[in-house]
């Protein structure tokens, strides 16, 4: 997101919307490469588990479910990212792209699972629908999946409304000039 701002002001964007036919596909170019990150990413945490030995109790299927997850997870955050950075086109967008992520982890069962939870925080982390995808993680991981199905349908279903978000962006862009 903090790239695609730094496009707008540098006015890299500007040329990318004279020369791209299919303005979709700028969208799709930064997604892309944001993919490529996630993929370099896990990559090395997977390494760095393994020579750390972390006991995985998921067999193949449950980390491929994992990691697709988080790939799906990584295409709605760059979306979400984008839809801010097209609308506001400066990299004083960044607060803006960062503290409604923040406040949703901060209201998910990000570092201890939803049964330790306790008052207020509970009541809205079983509201949240992040804590579907947490948990499902969790439980690929530990080769005890959960709630799989709902946190692939919740992570589409995000996914998709955020490509929207994003394309509204990109048209408001567009609009304003690139």
């Amino acid at each position: 997101g903090f790239g695609i701002a730094r496009d707008f002001e540098t006015g890299f964007t500007r040329r990318l919307m004279v020369s791209a036919p299919h303005r979709s596909g700028i969208v799709l170019g930064y997604a892309l490469a944001s993919v490529a990150r996630w993929a370099f990413t896990a990559t090395v945490l997977t390494i760095v588990a393994l020579i750390a030995k972390m006991q995985v109790g998921g067999d193949g299927i449950d980390l491929v479910g994992l990691y697709s997850l988080g790939l799906i997870l990584n295409f709605a955050a760059i979306l979400w990212a984008s839809g801010v950075a097209m609308r506001i086109r400066s990299l004083q967008s960044g607060p803006l792209i960062q503290l409604p992520v923040f406040l949703v982890l901060f209201i998910a069962p990000v570092y201890v699972p939803l049964d330790l939870l306790r008052g207020w925080i509970h009541a809205v982390a079983v509201a949240n629908p992040i804590t579907r995808l947490l948990e499902a993680g969790r439980g690929l991981l530990a080769g005890q999946p959960v709630d799989v199905a709902i946190a692939f349908g919740a992570a589409v279903g995000l996914a998709l409304l955020l490509w929207a978000w994003a394309a509204l962006g990109l048209r408001r862009a567009e609009a304003a000039g690139g």
